[in-house]
């Protein structure tokens, strides 16, 4: 018989998440460390995300992530994010951790808009569903830097349809 914690659901969902997303970072520490050798000023790109999620159930989420750069073309990155979700008319906190590679099609931009497709993992989590896995596939394309900033939209699929706005710490030379 397992000894139960007495903290609530919610704390130990996001205490699990964020160990998920320390290990898959510290995964991707080795692409960072060959990266310093590549043209790239910054091995470590940080970002913020808002995700509309279509369900099922539907909800919004707010996330955090980094990324390394694991070639010229290649990133990857981790991710956490959590926000609410109505399911038969309640609303209910929903919790996820990503995995994921992007490739891009423009990684110097050379031109102001620069598309990616990407794939990886995602597990997700709620109080009536407890946590579920799933392959995630990506398709995005980044804007031009404003402020030491380039934004992103994001169409993934995985678990569920989502539709994010992504802000990534601009690397000077490539993105």
């Amino acid at each position: 018989m397992h000894a139960r914690s007495n903290k609530p659901a919610n704390v130990r969902a996001i205490r699990s998440l964020s160990r998920i997303a320390g290990i898959a970072l510290v995964a991707v520490t080795p692409s960072a460390a060959r990266a310093q050798t590549e043209p790239f000023k910054t091995p470590v790109q940080f970002e913020a995300r808002l995700d509309a999620l279509g369900g099922p159930p539907a909800g919004a989420q707010l996330g955090v992530g980094a990324n390394a750069a694991a070639g010229y073309y290649v990133r990857i990155g981790a991710d956490i994010a959590a926000g609410a979700a109505s399911r038969d008319g309640a609303a209910l906190f929903r919790a996820r951790a990503d995995i994921a590679s992007r490739f891009l099609l423009d990684p110097f931009h050379q031109f102001a808009w620069g598309p990616y497709v990407g794939g990886g993992f995602t597990a997700q989590w709620d109080r009536r569903a407890s946590w579920r896995g799933d392959l995630l596939v990506l398709i995005g394309v980044e804007g031009p830097v404003r402020a030491g900033w380039r934004s992103a939209v994001e169409l993934g699929l995985g678990g569920g349809a989502r539709l994010g706005v992504v802000l990534r710490r601009a690397r000077p030379n490539a993105r």
